[in-house]
């Protein structure tokens, strides 16, 4: 069995496992979606572990051996998983992998974005000095967005801030939310008494511009938001409109729409801009390309495998 390794850098060594042969990265770099086509259709593989690129859906014509797309990481908007499915393609991914890093970066941009800490450096080093009051924690009422696993992180690691907590999910995880005393509200509600909000929703048809020109326009004090999640799930326009006329309120972005990213948020003093990178620790990394090893050895090899998502 033969696996192309398409992640620059990858930062494992490459296993040596009988009956599979492994080729990493050849192009020395993030390759494009026609890199990973062409030698996808001249390397006869069976298996390919992938990032972000876009996987084209002509391959499944052009590389008739391939059988599973193992993404490191958890997001597959690269990848249509029903299109290459219906081909005999299986598409896999890391979802424990990146969990804690993830829930560090929102901590940190929550932090961050309360106490104003880049535009406060801007201004030192500026020579300027200006200072204002801001949010403590303890203070205030964070609402997690989507209680999977890393919005269950990211409550547990608030806990020693003291702050209130409400939650926003479409399937309430009522078991642990009381074990840990934490409530389930409707988006409105949250909308309305979160004085953070930060996002950890899948983008899909139902999430698409989950906060939008209605939803900004029906905040009545002035709010952090943290979007670590994915770039549509926050429409870019309304957010700018919004960070326009509410100066003290902050967004802190690490994912957009289109990356890199070169839009109007750019210009706003009151903006946290990250080119995504809640995953990129030694530590997540490492444990996502293992998963996404023993994934498609596990695919190839008949075996059962935990981690094959069956729709986008």
């Amino acid at each position: 069995m033969k696996i192309l390794i398409a992640i620059y850098p990858f930062l494992m060594e490459i296993p040596k496992i009988e009956g599979f042969e492994f080729i990493n990265n050849p192009w020395g770099r993030k390759p494009s979606a026609d890199e990973l086509e062409r030698e996808l259709e001249s390397g006869k593989y069976n298996g390919l572990i992938v990032g972000t690129t876009e996987i084209k859906k002509t391959i499944v014509k052009k590389a008739g051996s391939l059988k599973v797309i193992s993404r490191v990481g958890v997001g597959v908007n690269n990848i249509d998983i029903e299109f290459f499915k219906r081909h005999g393609v299986l598409t896999t991914n890391t979802p424990s992998g990146p969990t804690n890093s993830t829930a560090e970066m929102a901590v940190a941009l929550i932090l961050s974005g309360i106490r104003r800490l880049t535009s406060y450096n801007n201004m030192v080093k500026n020579k300027k000095w200006d200072r204002k009051l801001g949010l403590s924690l303890a203070d205030a009422t964070v609402g997690i967005v989507g209680f999977g696993r890393i919005g269950k992180r990211v409550a547990v690691l608030l806990k020693g801030f003291g702050c209130n907590i409400v939650l926003n999910d479409v399937k309430p995880d009522l078991t642990v939310s009381q074990a840990i005393d934490r409530k389930f509200v409707s988006k409105k509600e949250l909308l309305k008494k979160s004085d953070i909000i930060t996002l950890h929703i899948p983008l899909n048809e139902n999430t698409v511009d989950w906060l939008s020109f209605n939803e900004l326009e029906k905040l009545k004090k002035p709010v952090v938001i943290v979007n670590t999640a994915r770039g549509g799930i926050v429409n870019e326009q309304a957010i700018y409109n919004y960070l326009k006329n509410n100066s003290d309120s902050y967004y802190c972005c690490d994912v957009y729409t289109k990356e890199p990213y070169d839009g109007k948020l750019i210009g706003l003093e009151n903006v946290l801009l990250t080119p995504h990178v809640s995953t990129c620790t030694l530590g997540s990394r490492r444990k996502m390309e293992q998963i996404a090893i023993e994934n498609c050895i596990k695919v190839l090899s008949g075996e059962q495998c935990k981690n094959i998502v069956e729709k986008n």
